[in-house]
């Protein structure tokens, strides 16, 4: 036994102050008790030493070790051994009076571990001996017995929902599944209610919980429920793999089984937990376990609240908008919903529902606020809403009003605080709009004054939104001071991203608003508008202006999203619910009916703003909106194209919005390109029942539309092409303004690629741009090519040529001989444009844009060796040759060019070794420096593709392919020496080395068994490490699935009757010990469980005789001695196939591995808590 004195000290050093204590006694202390842990002290010595020292922190580690010992020497305990000390443990802290709770909570913890451990053995006595505990603590007055009691059963639960990685000890994932089904089969009912019966005394005797000793107790209680009420319950049916027991453990329901109904079946458990909440809302820490407990109760769902309930299977919707309902199949009940009694379910959701609106309609505290909506949330998604629909009218209309309500109370203060960049409040409104959305959506299953009263509330939410992002007299948003001011120029998200969430949801209760919405985005707009043209630029106020811009940003924000994000389905480009509302109104007579919108539109163009009161019909809402938006861009572009004074009045901001919301309006006034959509037999079958017995119907064709080669389209993309470039020109700096523009440039290549391309003003205005210095240059490159590659006139995509992408070339060419200071960086710029035509190719102009390329290519090589110092410019060359690889060259089918490619592959590898590789040969601290590397992941990336693009559709003895595995081994065999483990600690990096690996062991496999005996091992040795769980768990499995393509490698060699290369077969062999370790450690890791079964099976097949030999050695450790004849008789079994599933050289298919993988977990169940590997 080590000598007390010792142990003492040791403790001593490692509590002491940093003060008084050197770093390596305290270093050599900790190694101390980590052997301790490891098993230097028997479960006697530590008992003794437990009962003599006085060293709180010894006492810790010497139960740790205690466990330990245990469970690493399990098969020489007897269960009245075993019983004992599991009694000891959990007897100790009760008579060890005043211990810290540091000791006494792992006391209890080695108990609940030791309790697990033995509970597929003996579990009828091991939790009856806990029960007998917990009943004594619970029965005692004193309290601080009742609070051992609590929490004895959050640390048994906690233990036994939980996962070990001991697999060492044979404690593997499907151990901790079956005591879980046992835990929870016998004993979790039992812990929860002698819990709730231990707070409901506490409560009747102490309503106010003032002592500490009692919140403590309640903090407990409440710990202990949010964790049962958060137990993922294993499934009701037990499946024979995996994989389906872990898709249903999947969920964040209470979903408790038919034995617990007891529980729930009055309903009395949520008086219970709501009036213990009343008490303790106050109290943050305890109101936040309370409102965890309520969530969860909100989201119970199962066979405890009875089997015998309605199902209800929500069928695609029918019908229209207005009369679309929920088609229902109502299992087990003959009478009507209306006159039978409500079942248990029913009652229970109404229940909570009435109960909560008792709670929470007087005030909902700010640390309760997020928590309660998540409370609706739950309990509107996870029950049935034919439930909500059954609720009596009275309860129902109470539920909706208390959903609206905390909406309208919770939109501005969250809107004003995102706008402060606070998020404080958006995920409460964000799961309250989530319940909205259903409502709304199903308004018409309800009685109308339920519908009447979700449509009155969707306007009240709708305007409390907009009144919250509009200033006086549309809206209330405070003015902003001269701290919260938003700078233009700094580097933050802008509102389209930071309420985007919120943004979509509104947007979607405006298609349920149609007339409010619209009506009230007139109105503001016109003012708007007028405001603008009576604002003198000498006179207006700074203050006034920057107001002025926000509304009409958010007005435009709104839009975007009401016209475009949000439908679940569409009638040509145009919202279904908006086109109907407007093809109803065509026919009623309520809207003007257009044969040609034009005339109103280019009206809107040439004299705006223009006034809808002034006009003599009524407009249909998508026409309103476009008529405004239209004037707005009409003066935009006054201001911008004619120097009008003016312009000063427009911030990069708004026109950011004004570009994104223009080019939402143009997809939707573009006409249905289908020939069926404007027909009229398309309406017939959309909108069937929306037409009343009139037989006659609107064709979609008289929706609102800008036709495609109309006079008026045309003046559009003039007018845009020059605000786009106007923009581009005069305000170059503006870096997101001008990646809208290249965006709204690509969506009309994309919607209009002819009438762009047809455009005179488009040849001068490019010619006057240099594109490599826009922002998004890829994308705007890459977007102007494939509009010529859209073309059918040969003359057109020759213009283009000529007039953009041929002056590239040549500015490149010129800036390849000059040698002043900032060449490096113009050529970075023309590259990502050279990247940008390369990310363009297709099949039919990838020859030509290949060939046009070639003068960058012969200067890639030159540019690496004499730019070596140069990263921005290196990464931008590798970035170039990527996409070629990736993209390009994949379409390239000449041999000649395929050859010459390769050799340009080949010139860059030894480029980039001799200018750049000495730069990581000593790379040290490189976690978290991925920019430093981005040059070689670059690199790693092309080697990956290289061997992909051309190998895949070849065979080995073709030349080309050959060539593309030796451009990869090549950069492979440079690579591999300098692959230390600080470099592959970089995550990009590393994943893109191991999809070489990965590619070319499944690709390549001949090429590899020619490479030199060093770079092999070089190779495997990366493998071996990341085996060995260094790199992270993907690397893990990315390394099993090398070891695969190897070991199946070499039983198709066999099967061909072709030499297998021993060097290989050999090195992966010896992977066995460490395949079979993996597959007993990582079998509730499914992706890893089946690599690593699928790769042991590949291995056993390739040499039977090797894993047999590790199993020897296996079975001789001293730990399986005990075990040794049942687990051979497990592994005869694992081993022992029929004929069809033998795994041998001539009989070798997926479906085989599939039988091995469940023979596995077969023989996982059979040894478990029998094996030990160590």
């Amino acid at each position: 036994m080590e000598d007390i004195s010792k142990l003492e000290l040791a403790a001593h050093l490692i509590m002491a102050p940093p003060s008084q204590v050197s770093f390596q006694d305290r270093k050599d202390a900790e190694a101390f008790f980590m052997r301790l842990r490891e098993g230097a002290l028997s479960v006697d010595s530590c008992r003794q030493i437990l009962e003599t020292t006085q060293n709180h922190f010894l006492m810790f580690e010497l139960a740790r070790s205690l466990v330990a010992r245990m469970l690493k020497e399990w098969a020489k305990f007897n269960q009245e051994d075993i019983r004992n000390i599991a009694l000891y443990l959990l007897n100790f802290p009760v008579v060890h009076q005043d211990l810290p709770n540091f000791v006494s909570t792992e006391m209890f913890h080695s108990a609940a571990m030791i309790i697990k451990r033995n509970s597929l053995v003996a579990h009828e006595n091991t939790f009856a001996d806990l029960l007998s505990i917990l009943e004594t603590f619970f029965n005692n007055e004193n309290q601080k017995l009742q609070s051992f009691g609590l929490q004895i059963i959050e640390l048994v639960a906690t233990e036994f929902s939980t996962i070990w990685r001991s697999s060492n000890i044979s404690i593997t994932w499907d151990f901790h599944l079956n005591a879980k089904k046992q835990f929870e089969d016998v004993l979790l009912k039992q812990l929860m209610q002698l819990s709730l019966r231990t707070l409901s005394n506490l409560l009747s005797t102490s309503p106010d919980l003032n002592s500490i000793i009692e919140q403590q107790i309640c903090d407990k209680f409440l710990r202990v429920a949010s964790l049962i009420f958060c137990w993922n319950f294993s499934p009701k049916y037990l499946y024979l793999h995996f994989k389906v027991i872990i898709s249903a453990l999947r969920s964040n329901t209470f979903r408790p089984p038919e034995s617990w109904h007891e529980l729930f079946k009055d309903t009395s458990i949520i008086t219970f937990f709501m009036q213990m909440h009343s008490r303790i809302r106050f109290n943050e820490r305890l109101c936040e376990n309370s409102m965890v407990c309520l969530t969860q109760l909100a989201s119970l769902i199962g066979d405890a609240l009875g089997p015998s309930g309605p199902i209800a299977v929500v069928m695609p919707l029918v019908g229209n908008l207005g009369e679309r309902r929920l088609a229902t199949v109502m299992g087990g009940i003959d009478e009507p919903v209306s006159s039978r009694k409500p079942i248990l379910h029913d009652l229970y959701v109404q229940t909570f529902v009435s109960q909560m609106i008792d709670l929470f309609s007087d005030m909902v505290l700010d640390h309760e606020m997020v928590s309660l909506s998540l409370v609706i949330y739950k309990l509107f998604t996870c029950h049935p809403i034919l439930i909500f629909e059954r609720f009596p009218d009275e309860l129902l209309h109470r539920f909706v009003d208390f959903v609206a309500k905390n909406i309208l109370k919770l939109t501005q203060p969250t809107i004003f605080l995102a706008m402060k960049n606070d998020q404080t409040y958006s995920s409460a409104l964000g799961n309250l709009f989530q319940v909205w959305r259903p409502l709304l959506r199903s308004a018409h299953i309800f009685k109308e004054n339920i519908s009447v009263l979700i449509e009155s509330h969707n306007v009240a939410i709708i305007e409390t939104f907009i009144k919250s992002v509009l200033s006086p007299p549309f809206g209330n948003r405070e003015k902003p001071t001269s701290g919260e001011i938003y700078d233009e120029n700094e580097d933050e998200e802008d509102d389209r991203i930071v309420f985007m969430d919120i943004l979509c949801d509104i947007g979607f209760f405006c298609l349920y608003s149609i007339d409010y919405f619209v009506d009230f985005v007139t109105r503001a707009i016109v003012q708007r508008l007028v405001e603008l043209t009576s604002l003198n630029l000498q006179t207006v106020d700074s203050k006034q202006l920057e107001i002025w811009q926000e509304d009409f940003h958010w007005i435009l924000l709104i839009i975007g999203h009401f016209i475009r994000h949000n439908s679940y389905s569409y009638i040509g480009n145009i919202p279904e619910e908006l086109a109907l509302k407007c093809l109803k109104g065509y026919q009623s007579g309520e809207f003007t009916k257009f044969d040609d919108f034009s005339p109103l539109f280019q009206n809107c163009i040439d004299n705006p703003p223009f006034n809808p009161a002034n006009y003599p019909g009524r407009l249909d809402p998508v026409t309103l909106i476009a008529t405004q938006i239209l004037s707005w861009f009409s003066l935009e572009h006054q201001m911008l194209i004619k120097l009008d004074p003016n312009a000063s009045l427009l911030s990069p901001t708004l026109c950011q919005t004004s570009l994104w919301q223009f080019s939402l309006l143009m997809i939707v006034l573009t006409p249905p390109s289908s020939p069926l959509e404007e027909d009229s037999s398309f309406a017939k079958e959309s909108e069937e029942d929306n037409w009343g017995e009139d037989q006659s119907r609107i064709s979609v064709k008289y929706l609102p539309s800008i036709p495609p080669k109309s006079a008026l389209s045309a003046q559009i993309i003039q007018m845009s092409l020059e605000k786009m470039f106007t923009i581009l020109t005069k305000m170059p700096g503006e870096k997101k303004l001008c990646s809208d523009v290249i965006k709204l440039l690509i969506s009309l290549a994309e919607y209009r690629p002819l009438e762009l391309a047809e455009n005179e003003n488009l040849y001068s205005l490019f010619s006057g741009i240099d594109f490599s210095n826009l922002p998004a240059r890829r994308q705007f490159v890459k977007a102007i090519v494939l509009m010529g590659g859209m073309l059918e006139l040969p003359i057109l995509r020759q213009r283009i040529h000529e007039t953009i992408l041929e002056p590239l070339i040549q500015r490149f060419l010129a800036l390849c001989e000059a040698r002043d200071s900032i060449v490096n960086s113009r050529l970075t710029d023309l590259f990502e444009c050279f990247t940008g035509i390369a990310d363009a190719g297709q099949a039919d102009t990838a020859r030509t844009l290949f060939k046009f390329l070639q003068p960058v290519y012969e200067r890639c090589i030159p540019l690496i060796r004499t730019c070596s110092q140069s990263q921005p410019l290196i990464v931008s060359i590798l970035a170039f040759l990527k996409s070629n690889t990736d993209v390009l060259f994949f379409y390239v089918e000449s041999k000649e060019d395929i050859q010459s490619y390769h050799n340009l592959l080949i010139g860059v590898i030894n480029a980039y070794k001799d200018t750049q590789l000495q730069r990581f040969a000593s790379f040290e601290n490189a976690t978290d420096d991925e920019q430093q590397t981005q040059d070689l992941t670059t690199f790693i990336e092309i080697l990956c593709l290289a061997i992909t693009k051309t190998y895949l559709p070849l065979d080995l003895s073709e030349a080309s392919a050959i060539d593309s595995a030796k451009v990869s081994l090549h950069g492979l065999e440079i690579l591999l020496p300098m692959m230390s483990e600080d470099l592959l600690k970089i995550p990009l990096l590393c994943t893109s080395f191991f999809r070489l690996l990965i590619f070319i062991s499944d690709i390549a496999p001949e090429a590899i068994v020619q490479v030199s005996e060093q770079m092999l091992n070089g190779f495997l040795g990366c493998v071996q490490s990341a085996l060995d769980n260094t790199f992270g768990i993907e690397r893990v499995r990315s390394a099993l699935e090398i070891v695969n393509n190897f070991a199946s490698h070499c039983l198709l060699q066999i099967q061909k009757g072709q030499q297998v290369s021993p060097l290989l077969a050999e090195n992966i062999l010896k992977f066995i010990p460490k395949i079979f370790e993996l597959a007993m450690q990582f079998s509730c890791e499914l992706e890893i469980f089946n690599e690593a079964t699928s790769t042991l099976f590949t291995l056993i097949g390739l040499n039977q005789d090797s894993f047999k030999a590790y199993l020897n050695q296996l079975l001789s450790l001293p730990s399986n001695i005990e075990n040794k004849s049942a687990l051979e008789q497990a592994f005869t079994k694992l081993l022992t196939t029929s004929s069809d599933d033998e795994a041998t050289p001539r009989n070798f298919t997926a479906s085989k591995k599939r039988n091995f993988q469940i023979k596995f977990e077969s023989f996982l169940i059979e040894v478990s808590g029998a094996l030990c590997l160590t």
